[in-house]
């Protein structure tokens, strides 16, 4: 599924709210984006929460290898 950018940064949102968590792997392929800009969309999520003084940060659990947001 092709989108833009801010359909990306939606859909992302919308998966960890609903799931808790999303995999890098499982976004690249759903959006039909590469690595590189999935890292970049991850950046603006983190800045997203940091602009807003969100009481949330985006976090990667390196050992089950999935990105949570956590308070």
């Amino acid at each position: 599924m092709k989108v833009n950018k801010t359909q990306a940064l939606m859909y992302i949102l919308m998966c960890l709210l609903e799931k808790g968590h999303i995999k890098k792997e499982d976004i690249e392929s759903a959006l039909e984006i590469s690595d590189l800009t999935f890292r970049r969309y991850m950046q603006e999520v983190r800045a997203y929460f940091d602009n807003f003084s969100l009481p949330h940060k985006l976090v990667y659990l390196r050992d089950e290898g999935i990105y949570k947001i956590t308070n």
